[in-house]
């Protein structure tokens, strides 16, 4: 509710004119004006606010951007050539051969062992002799592919189950050379590759 500015009368919301003394009611013009000062405050304050983002955005990218250039410098006789700066010293050579040794791996002959043992097993499945000869093999595979990152995967355990299988195709291999196969030739395979893993299952 307002009132008059001349009489003091109550005047309804919608009066354009004062029922009392017929004094014309300007509020409806100064709300307008007050709404659009307001409108025109509010846009200055986002135009600046949105300059100011501007300006502080622009300045830390030139910041990163400067802090990321180096200055270029002077090349003489002095500088030292590409070979020698990207020359590795000796504790990194070292660290390279430390972690090589340290790497360990299987050789080519661990493979070689592990396709015989499976075509063994396609080939001489149910035969007593032949499935003797695989649980070594099983056991060996294993014990290896569990210490493959060591640096010596054969140990002195594994290396005493192949002196054991080697032992047990000695027994078994005579009886089948007189009956000569597809069977009996990957025992032998299994033989020789025995051996070589004995000594040099080993990555050096």
């Amino acid at each position: 509710m307002s009132y008059c500015s001349n009489c003091g009368t109550n005047i309804p919301v919608e009066a354009k004119f004062c029922p009392s003394c017929g004094t014309k009611i300007v509020l409806k013009t100064a709300n307008k004006y007050l709404t659009g000062y307001k409108e025109k405050m509010y846009k200055n304050t986002v135009m600046s606010l949105k300059n100011e983002g501007r300006n502080f955005a622009e300045s830390k990218v030139k910041e990163a951007l400067s802090s990321f250039t180096k200055k270029p410098t002077n090349v003489s006789e002095k500088t030292q050539s590409i070979s020698e700066v990207f020359k590795p010293t000796k504790k990194t050579e070292t660290k390279q051969t430390d972690s090589i040794l340290k790497a360990g791996g299987i050789t080519i002959w661990t493979w070689i062992y592990l396709i015989i043992s499976v075509l063994l097993v396609y080939n001489g499945y149910g035969i007593d002799t032949i499935l003797g000869a695989l649980l070594f093999s099983v056991i060996v595979l294993l014990f290896v592919f569990l210490r493959k990152s060591k640096p010596k995967p054969y140990n002195w355990l594994v290396k005493i189950i192949l002196v054991l299988q080697i032992a047990y195709l000695v027994l078994v291999l005579p009886e089948g050379i007189l009956y000569l196969g597809i069977n009996t030739l990957l025992l032998i395979g299994i033989f020789i590759t025995d051996f070589v893993l004995l000594f040099k299952g080993n990555k050096k």
